[in-house]
């Protein structure tokens, strides 16, 4: 990729995450960069060319810190461990409003929700699999279940009005991660008393 286009899509990607798709214009995107809007439609032909893009580079990026963090832990117990610890390094910075709009892009939308299902799902479910085989993860609860539950708990949070009156957002996605995370872990059973 050029250095131009990539720039473009950087761009593109920062402004569409920031102020959300739709009250993005190709003429903020041609100034943040600078190049003239002409030069973004030669690479991306519209709005939603450059837009698809944006889309596939969010995929690539959360699969790659994924995939770091799957093959850097120990365990599966490590794992989950980084994503409770860095889990604003995974968000991506992407905004309620960026989600909103995308939602008016169908394409766009069962792209990202086919890649969750058909990628991090399944790895999320395996993972979540030998954890319980190696006795970190409770074996009462069904990975299936858990991720489920993990989808349930990302979309009711995502509701702005669910935190009024609950204090600041990091208390409470601290607190709500604590909760989920020492709620999944098998308790060591206590020595039989002999």
């Amino acid at each position: 990729m050029s250095a131009k286009k990539k720039a473009i899509l950087e761009a593109g990607q920062r402004l569409f995450l920031e102020q959300g798709i739709v009250q993005t214009s190709m003429e903020q995107i041609a100034e943040a960069v600078p190049v003239s809007k002409m030069t973004i439609y030669n690479y991306y032909q519209s709005k939603e060319g450059l837009l698809d893009h944006v889309v596939d580079n969010l995929m690539e990026t959360l699969w790659t810190l994924y995939r770091e963090v799957m093959d850097s832990a120990k365990d599966p117990l490590d794992a989950l461990s980084v994503f409770y610890k860095e889990q604003e390094r995974f968000s991506l910075n992407i905004t309620q409003s960026f989600i909103t709009d995308l939602v008016k892009f169908p394409e766009q939308m069962e792209k990202l929700m086919a890649f969750n299902r058909e990628k991090v799902i399944p790895e999320f479910e395996m993972m979540i699999f030998k954890g319980q085989q190696l006795g970190q993860i409770r074996k009462d609860i069904s990975p299936q279940v858990l991720v489920a539950f993990l989808t349930f708990i990302k979309e009711f949070t995502a509701r702005k009005e669910w935190y009024h009156g609950l204090g600041s957002l990091n208390a409470i996605s601290e607190q709500l991660m604590t909760i989920l995370y020492y709620g999944i872990i098998q308790k060591e059973e206590p020595p039989a008393s002999t």
